[in-house]
């Protein structure tokens, strides 16, 4: 509980990087009061997959054993579809394996284990407004009570339209990238075994990504500043999304009698910007730091990461009681160093997907290099760093007839 009536850190967001940042905090005795608006389980749009270097992040969260019961499915790879028809599977390679499993179950395990790590967890409840007083603390109203608490720390995890974001003067527009994603779940997919596959489609492209229990994420992505692409009105989506799904072979193939199991989800722009991911006793995770549309599936990856990291950094600051941006500074160091070459990855192969007969090329070159698609596929999964794939060795690869 609050000591004298100010908690050590309020978290705003129950998400993967909310629930994480809060739970190691909280492990290392601090006081740590998270508040989320929405009340759990609650569906959510992701691809609803992760990485195989999220086992360790799940060890070292304590959080492992809650997952395994969840009995994701763990897939050796991912298929990339060319328009052509050309198809790819880069492998993972030995043991090693990601997780699949909907985030409707993923999210309410991760804030139940913050629960019980010691956090105070206040569903059903929103950060409202916040301003610091010149003690250093902030002051903070959460609705809908109109209550008023004291924090010394804040952490915005409150996703891409993040308030804490915005109110930080942090938040910035993305003027180039605006997909925007409709997803939805569906029973009898025909999909391969053991890997989900992206298909590259002329709006975009389609990820089919299975999980337990017989369902399949189907998931397409859109870019609406083609015309004939533009995203409808939610009473529309089902027209709009069985129209692109029966327009392209691949997938009219992979959903002939397949049945929705759920409700249609839509989110966009998908892509968001900060100016930085710290401010005066304040810093951001997940995707109120920022969001590039991951063609490579590792956004749940980076929050879990990027919440742990920013709990490292902020607890060392509170013991030693210096919260300001340049004190806390190391966690944007950090952070960037972790993702900055994934995300320069994304932006390449997002401008790859954008023409077809180039995401033909690069499909049928890495179908005849297994040893280069099994390299993507350890880049992508956070397995190997960006570097990997930029040093002249690997572009002269790459590059070859």
């Amino acid at each position: 509980m609050a000591s004298r009536g100010v908690w050590d850190v309020l978290v705003a967001g129950g998400g993967p990087a909310g629930s994480t940042a809060a739970t190691h905090l909280a492990r290392q005795g601090l006081a740590v009061l998270l508040c989320d608006a929405a009340r759990f389980p609650r569906p959510k749009i992701c691809g609803e997959y992760l990485p195989p270097p999220a086992a360790a992040l799940f060890e070292r969260l304590g959080v492992a054993p809650e997952i395994a019961a969840l009995r994701p499915l763990r897939p050796l790879g991912m298929a990339v579809v060319a328009p052509g028809g050309t198809s790819v599977l880069g492998r993972y390679r030995g043991a090693a394996a990601g997780f699949s499993l909907r985030r409707f179950d993923l999210d309410q395990a991760l804030l139940r284990h913050a629960g019980r790590s010691g956090v105070e967890v206040r569903e059903g409840s929103r950060v409202e407004h916040f301003e610091r007083e010149r003690d250093g603390t902030y002051r903070i109203e959460i609705l809908p009570a109109g209550e008023r608490v004291r924090a010394r720390a804040l952490v915005g995890a409150d996703g891409r339209n993040s308030l804490v974001a915005r109110r930080l003067g942090l938040r910035r527009k993305e003027p180039h990238h605006r997909r925007w994603a409709v997803m939805a779940h569906y029973e009898g997919v025909v999909t391969p075994p053991g890997h989900g596959e992206m298909i590259v489609t002329p709006y975009g492209y389609c990820g089919l990504n299975p999980l337990p229990e017989g369902l399949c994420n189907v998931c397409i992505v859109v870019d609406p500043r083609r015309p004939e692409w533009r995203i409808p009105g939610r009473r529309d989506l089902e027209s709009f999304f069985d129209a692109a799904i029966s327009r392209v072979p691949a997938t009219r193939r992979r959903l002939l009698g397949a049945r929705r199991a759920g409700p249609f989800l839509a989110t966009g722009p998908m892509a968001c910007r900060t100016s930085g991911v710290v401010a005066d006793g304040a810093l951001l995770v997940g995707d109120a730091a920022g969001f590039f549309d991951p063609f490579t599936g590792e956004g749940i990856y980076m929050a879990l990461r990027g919440g742990e990291m920013a709990a490292e950094t902020l607890a060392e600051c509170l013991r030693r009681d210096r919260l300001d941006a340049a004190d806390l500074r190391p966690y944007a160091w950090r952070r960037r160093a972790a993702f900055e070459g994934r995300l320069r990855l994304d932006r390449l192969l997002q401008r790859i997907l954008a023409s077809p007969r180039l995401a033909d090329w690069t499909v049928g070159k890495l179908a005849r290099d297994q040893r280069l698609a099994d390299l993507l596929a350890r880049v992508a999964g956070d397995m190997a760093g960006a570097g990997e794939l930029l040093r002249p060795r690997f572009m002269a690869r790459l590059l070859m007839a």
